[in-house]
C-alpha cells in the first residue's frame, strides 16, 4: 500500500466517522425539537427528589464496578494497593468517552507499567472485563424480555442469545483467549497468564450484575415519577437500559451516544411516549454521565490530596531529622 492511498483510507475513515457523528447529534437534535412544547412540563413532573435519588444509584453503582475490576486483576496474580487500584480503575474510565470500547484496557496496560505492574496482564485483564461486563449486562437484560414479548411477540427472538451469554461466560478457556490476546497485542510475556480461579471469575459476574442493577435503576425511578407502572418500570428500567448500554459499549461512538438512546428508546417506548420517553432518554444520559464523572473526579481528588499529605509530611519528617545534625555542626 502506498503512501497516498494510506493517506486517502485515513481521510476517508475520519469523514465517514464525523459524518456518522453528525448525524447522531442530528437525530438527537431532532427528537427534542420534535416534543419541545411538553418537554419543560415533562422534565417538572420528574421532581428534584427522583432526581436525586436515581443520580444516587448511578453513583452507588461505581462501587461494584471498580470491585469487580479488581477481583480479577487480582485473580491473574496482579497485586495492587487499594489506592494504585482506584487511580488506575477511575484514571482509565475517562476514557470510555472516546470511540470504542478497547481504550479503558489500554490505558490500564499503560497506567499500571508506571508503577511497576504487568502491562499484559492488565491489558488482558481489561480485555476481559469488557467482555464479562457485557455478558453479565446480557444476563440482566432478560429481565425486560417477558414484558417487550407481551407487547410485541418478535422480543422472544432475544432469549437465546441473551441466555447464551449465561452459558459463554461459563467457558473458562474464554478468559485464556482474552489474556493470550492482551500479551499478542503489547507483544510481551513468555509465559501464559494464569487463569483466576472460578470463583474469582464468578465472583467479578456477580458484582458486575449488581453494578448493573444499580446503574439501571436510574431509568426506573424516572419511569415511576413519569406515571409508569411500579414493576414494568423497574423490569424495563433496569434490564432495558442494560441492554442499550450494552449496545452502546460496543459500538464505535464515544460513550455508545445514539446506539445507546434508540435502544433504550425502543424498550422504554413500551412505557412511555411523546416528551416523557424524550425526558427519560435526556436524563438518563445526563444522570448516568454525571454519577461516572461525579465519582471519578471525587476519587481521583482524595487520592490526590492523600499523595500530597504523605509527599509533605515526608518532607517535614525530613527537615527535622536534618535540623538537629545542622545545630550539632554549628
Amino acid at each position: 500500500m502506498t503512501v497516498d492511498s494510506s493517506r486517502n483510507r485515513r481521510r476517508a475513515l475520519k469523514f465517514l466517522k464525523a459524518t456518522a457523528y453528525s448525524l447522531v447529534v442530528v437525530f438527537l437534535c431532532w427528537q427534542v425539537w420534535s416534543v419541545r412544547d411538553g418537554l419543560g412540563d415533562s422534565v417538572s413532573s420528574v421532581g428534584w427528589s427522583a432526581i436525586g435519588v436515581a443520580t444516587g444509584f448511578t453513583v452507588i453503582a461505581q462501587l461494584p464496578s471498580f470491585l469487580a475490576w479488581r477481583l480479577l486483576v487480582a485473580g491473574t496474580g496482579v497485586r495492587l494497593t487499594l489506592s494504585d487500584a482506584a487511580w488506575i480503575f477511575f484514571m482509565s474510565g475517562a476514557t470510555r468517552y472516546l470511540p470504542g470500547a478497547i481504550w479503558p484496557a489500554v490505558t490500564q496496560a499503560a497506567l499500571g507499567r508506571r508503577i511497576g505492574a504487568s502491562a499484559a496482564k492488565l491489558m488482558a485483564t481489561g480485555l476481559a472485563t469488557v467482555v464479562l461486563t457485557a455478558l453479565s449486562g446480557g444476563l440482566v437484560g432478560l429481565l425486560a424480555v417477558p414484558r417487550l414479548a407481551a407487547d410485541d411477540p418478535t422480543w422472544w427472538l432475544m432469549l437465546p442469545v441473551l441466555l447464551s451469554a449465561g452459558a459463554f461466560m461459563l467457558a473458562p478457556r474464554l478468559l485464556g483467549r482474552l489474556f493470550a490476546l492482551g500479551q499478542r497485542l503489547l507483544r510481551q510475556g513468555e509465559q501464559e497468564i494464569a487463569l483466576p480461579a472460578r470463583r474469582t471469575s464468578m465472583g467479578m459476574i456477580a458484582l458486575s450484575v449488581l453494578a448493573w442493577c444499580c446503574n439501571g435503576m436510574h431509568a426506573a425511578i424516572i419511569a415511576i415519577a413519569l406515571g409508569a407502572p411500579v414493576m414494568s418500570a423497574v423490569t424495563l428500567g433496569v434490564g432495558g437500559f442494560t441492554l442499550s448500554a450494552v449496545a452502546g459499549a460496543l459500538s464505535l461512538t464515544p460513550a455508545g451516544i445514539g446506539v445507546r438512546e434508540v435502544v433504550l428508546g425502543l424498550t422504554l417506548g413500551v412505557l412511555l411516549t411523546g416528551p416523557n420517553l424524550v425526558t427519560l432518554l435526556l436524563l438518563s444520559r445526563v444522570l448516568t454521565t454525571l454519577g461516572h464523572v461525579g465519582v471519578t473526579l471525587g476519587v481521583l481528588g482524595l487520592l490526590a490530596g492523600n499523595r500530597f499529605t504523605k509527599r509533605r509530611q515526608s518532607s517535614e519528617e525530613q527537615r527535622m531529622e536534618e535540623s538537629p545534625d545542622a545545630l550539632s555542626a554549628s
